[in-house]
């Protein structure tokens, strides 16, 4: 049987992680090209494709955080848009992160519900056919899209992780939700690593954008092991409270855990959000679905931790090739 030619396809930012997927794969219909990008003084973006892409079936790894969310998502849809001009059969968009992600209803008069609007843009970009992505900041973004969306569990890698710290021994170990709407996610993730793992949410109120204030923290995580649990870290505010807080409380180790590590910088701080992160002296554990060079990994490594996800996204872009696969298996199923 002759196998339909498959294109995994990286834009800046992505290019290691592509290509280690693309080895992981070892199969003789997959190939692997690089995009570049060229900026005009105007600041207007143009991608080149160097290689034929026609009657292809694309993967195109892309990092929507990189170099900042606007320009990363410009760079998607002119992407996308040149990739359908040149007659590929269908398109992947790989995308571990889903920026905008958090703006999913309108919370306020005259706003916007910029989630469902990335949904149209690339919707309209190109014949994108199928997302991938991780960790939705709300899993019912997944309804904005006319397409397949796999929303892949961070949890799975993460999973993993603390089995071979912890040797299976989870006797100790309690994981805590910095907020009820994150319960969902961090009961998941308890389960993976074993079903007598205790759960707890994090009651708290939010007083702004990227700022929140610690109300109640339930449980009692005294001479406990605690895994504070998201899908992202931003500016770290809230989450280095929860950390504190459970500190103040007797805690003995805590990990602060979560799929995407934004690490931004608030505006009005004298100090960036890795400075705070060291300072604070909690192990951090994130997933690479933020780009981040060996630089940054190696200036950050007294308290970060950065997972790998090409065996995750290897395993879903064969399953998602084939007729008849199935990334069941990615999300806890058979």
């Amino acid at each position: 049987m002759t196998h339909k030619p498959i294109e995994i396809i990286a834009s800046e930012g992505m290019t290691d992680l592509a290509k280690r997927v693309y080895h992981r794969l070892q199969e003789d219909q997959f190939g692997l090209t690089e995009i570049t990008y060229t900026t005009f003084a105007n600041g207007e973006i143009k991608p080149k494709i160097n290689e034929t892409m026609r009657h292809k079936e694309i993967y195109l790894f892309h990092g929507m955080q990189h170099p900042d969310p606007n320009t990363a998502a410009m760079k998607l849809f002119l992407t996308v848009d040149a990739l359908s001009r040149a007659s590929v059969e269908n398109i992947t968009a790989v995308l571990p992160y889903l920026t905008y992600s958090r703006q999913d209803r309108k919370d306020e008069a005259r706003a916007p519900i910029s989630a469902r609007l990335m949904a149209n843009l690339l919707g309209a970009s190109g014949n994108v056919n199928h997302l991938l992505t991780m960790d939705l900041h709300a899993e019912q973004i997944e309804g904005f899209y006319n397409i397949p969306v796999d929303n892949l569990y961070g949890a799975r890698v993460f999973a993993d992780y603390f089995q071979k710290l912890y040797c299976g021994n989870f006797e100790n170990v309690v994981v805590y939700s910095p907020d009820f709407g994150g319960a969902v996610r961090a009961r998941r993730f308890a389960r993976m690593l074993d079903p007598s793992v205790r759960t707890y949410p994090i009651e708290k109120t939010r007083t702004g954008p990227n700022q929140a204030e610690v109300l109640n923290f339930l449980g009692d995580p005294r001479d406990k092991d605690v895994i504070i649990y998201d899908d992202m870290i931003d500016t770290g505010g809230s989450i280095i409270a929860a950390a504190a807080e459970a500190e103040r409380r007797g805690a003995k180790k805590i990990y602060l855990v979560a799929t995407h590590g934004l690490f931004s910088t608030k505006k009005d701080s004298h100090h960036t959000a890795e400075e705070r992160f060291s300072q604070a002296g909690f192990q951090v554990i994130t997933t690479e679905s933020i780009p981040r060079t060996g630089e940054y990994q190696q200036q950050n490594k007294d308290w970060l931790t950065i997972l790998p996800l090409d065996g995750l996204l290897a395993t879903a872009v064969y399953e998602s090739s084939r007729v008849g696969g199935s990334i069941n298996s990615l999300f806890g199923g058979k």
